[in-house]
């Protein structure tokens, strides 16, 4: 009965861990994705008065600005699938008496809290005050959001780290029988 539990605990960590990735690659591929566009469709640069690499000019056009608010949405929808993924490997720790797993899992569901509660209402107000603002010079709220970005994505990145780490733990703490320590790597 405990490897099942175990087997759902690593199904549910590794949905997660595989959503986080593909996330990241979807919002990662974005912006570049709107300058390929643009390169590779001179109507669509005509229509949308943007000049491949001219930088200034891409960040207050009408592609780059629906860009961020599509990355907006993917965000806020992708917090809550986790507040739902986090909830669940959380469950599935605590079922499966598997301590040290439950503690990692503790510390990466109050990463996503704050991600989703606290960051990512702040990038998107500030991202939104940038949308279609001239960078020359750069807007004094450009600092904010590339502090707030860093702080995202390294806390996003972390979170996956401890992920990582409670799949590992999930699969030692299985091989081990009730009160026993867990197993030494070899």
């Amino acid at each position: 009965m405990g490897l099942k539990k175990t087997t759902t605990l690593v199904l549910v960590l590794g949905i997660w861990l595989g959503a986080s990735a593909l996330l990241l690659w979807v919002v990662g591929s974005s912006f570049p994705g709107v300058e390929k566009a643009v390169q590779n469709n001179e109507k669509l640069a005509k229509k949308a008065k943007l000049k491949p690499g001219d930088a200034a000019a891409r960040k207050i056009s009408v592609p780059w600005v629906v860009t961020g608010e599509l990355n907006r949405q993917y965000f806020a929808g992708w917090n809550i699938g986790q507040l739902i993924l986090a909830g669940t490997a959380l469950l599935c720790a605590a079922r499966c008496r598997q301590r040290a797993t439950f503690l990692v899992l503790c510390i990466a569901a109050l990463i996503v809290l704050a991600l989703s509660f606290w960051l990512a209402p702040e990038l998107t107000v500030t991202g939104r005050s940038l949308d279609f603002v001239p960078r020359d010079p750069p807007p004094a709220q450009e600092s904010r959001f590339m502090g707030l970005h860093r702080l995202y994505t390294g806390l996003e990145l972390a979170k996956v780290v401890l992920l990582v780490l409670a799949v590992k733990l999930a699969g030692r703490e299985e091989g081990k029988r009730p009160g026993e320590p867990a197993q030494q790597a070899s």
